[in-house]
């Protein structure tokens, strides 16, 4: 039974008279009477999260074995960044208590924080088969089906709990995010307008709205309220996105420019700083690059391939086979991703190996099982490092982030043997010169200006092909693979 001082404070705190919950629950501790799970609960209900930490480390360090301490713990930890300690004493805590469904939802919200969306999945499907129906579970199993890049299971999951708990304000932008996720812009401006009016005054769910009034269409409608929430960076971020879309290069320029101010170190934001500027920089920040697509590598085929209808690995292998270039052994594979190529290209007796600048693209990759080596790395830095020599290098939607491409063209001749062969693709400039397109932050280049470039970097036979490299805003974006030999 709990002390008597311990069951006043519960009821002050029932009350929701915090002030003086909180300085009950000290005043037991001052006098010996353990308070701190409920002094704990209380924090964090404030989002007092280092002052929980602060608390509950020394407590855990003497009572390692109570999974309710450990869990509020590992909550706190990973709300103040100290993510891989939260993830650590959420595994303790399920071992101890394996039955104790909090402790698996700590666990999975820690391994989804990690970038590990499959553990986290099983980590929540472990606590709903303890507590069928569980609402958090339930959620935040959503969210990692999200990660996964499985939206329409996170649909029904968040529609699911919707029909039973209507008002659910963190439902209803996750169900908005997913439906976006699939291209169901209409239905997920939808969701974002219900979560507007269950919270019309949170500048997060209206930068929500924003966005899906933009992915509508509704272009106009969303640059007047992003003009709203200039607080915000991203706000910025987004209204120069609508004001592109809406051909206001000068506003867009007047938006990415105010978002430097506020947080002048994202890659992102320096990036299209740039592209607005006029500048062409030798090829886009790895920092850039290396973020874009760790954030995009769980949904990153089923965007590509599925929604934007992403061509080249289909294309391309038989390509190389029409002009004869099919029988290499060892190949490399230049901005491998998660690997589509190398599994298009994969056949007996063949090698083939990789490089990327994102380690969690290479994670997908390396789950293929086609790849000798995989490499994190800038692929101009591992051409010049490397000793070994290829029959075919290959480097798929590669060159959309560089934009000198002779330096390049001397590494990749140098890694070949006599007689290989080097096939790429690219978008096509509308000019002669390479373009940097402030609505994509990508380069475009002019074919003929590349092929004088191969030549003057010792390949020749240069077959050229037209294609639609994928859909973008519902149009096919014009690119060209281009297949040269060493000489």
């Amino acid at each position: 039974m709990a002390h008597p001082r311990l069951e006043s404070c519960l009821a002050l705190y029932r009350a929701d008279r915090l002030v003086e919950a909180e300085a009950g629950y000290r005043a037991c501790l001052a006098d010996g009477i353990d308070a701190h799970l409920p002094l704990s609960a209380l924090l964090l209900q404030q989002g007092r999260h280092d002052e929980v930490v602060a608390l509950l480390e020394p407590q855990f360090a003497m009572q390692g074995d109570n999974a309710t301490l450990a869990i509020n713990l590992s909550i706190a930890l990973r709300k103040s960044g100290r993510n891989d300690e939260a993830l650590r004493i959420a595994r303790q805590a399920t071992a101890q208590a394996p039955d104790h469904p909090a402790a698996w939802n700590a666990q999975g919200l820690a391994a989804l924080e990690s970038g590990d969306a499959e553990a986290a999945l099983h980590a929540f499907e472990q606590g709903l088969r303890l507590a069928p129906g569980a609402i958090a579970l339930d959620l935040h199993r959503s969210k990692a089906l999200r990660h996964l890049a499985r939206h329409a299971e996170a649909i029904q999951v968040l529609q699911r709990l919707l029909a039973s708990a209507p008002d659910m304000l963190e439902a209803w932008r996750d169900l908005a995010t997913a439906q976006t996720a699939l291209g169901q812009y209409q239905v997920a401006l939808k969701s974002a307008e219900h979560a507007m009016r269950l919270a019309p005054n949170d500048a997060e769910v209206s930068l929500q709205h924003a966005v899906a009034l933009l992915h509508a269409g509704q272009t106009r409608a969303a640059i007047k309220r992003l003009e709203q929430l200039q607080a915000d960076p991203q706000a910025w971020v987004w209204l120069a996105q609508a004001r592109l879309r809406d051909n206001d290069i000068e506003g867009a320029r007047a938006a990415y420019g105010h978002a430097a101010a506020r947080d002048p170190d994202d890659p992102f934001i320096r990036h299209f700083v740039a592209a607005l500027g006029g500048e062409l920089p030798e090829q886009v920040e790895a920092d850039y690059i290396r973020k874009l697509f760790d954030d995009f590598a769980a949904r990153f085929e089923s965007t590509l391939v599925d929604a934007l209808a992403y061509s080249a690995p289909k294309v391309l292998p038989r390509f190389l086979a029409a002009h004869g270039a099919d029988d290499a052994s060892r190949i490399l594979d230049l901005g491998c991703g998660t690997g589509l190529m190398g599994a298009a290209l994969a056949a007996p007796g063949r090698t083939i190996d990789g490089v990327d600048l994102s380690e969690r693209m290479l994670a997908h990759a390396r789950a293929k099982g086609v790849y000798r080596e995989l490499h994190a790395a800038e692929l101009l830095q591992f051409l010049k490092g490397s000793r070994q020599r290829w029959d075919l290098v290959i480097a798929a939607d590669v060159f959309v982030y560089v934009a000198h491409l002779a330096p390049v063209f001397a590494a990749i001749h140098a890694c070949l043997e006599p007689g290989g062969w080097f096939a790429f693709s690219i978008e096509c400039s509308d000019g002669p010169d390479t373009q940097l397109q402030p609505q994509t932050g990508r380069y475009r280049h002019s074919p003929e200006a590349l092929v004088r470039e191969l030549a003057a970097a010792g390949f020749d036979q240069v077959q050229r092909e037209t294609l639609a490299l994928r859909m973008e805003m519902g149009k096919p974006v014009a690119g060209e693979l281009l297949l040269a030999r060493r000489i």
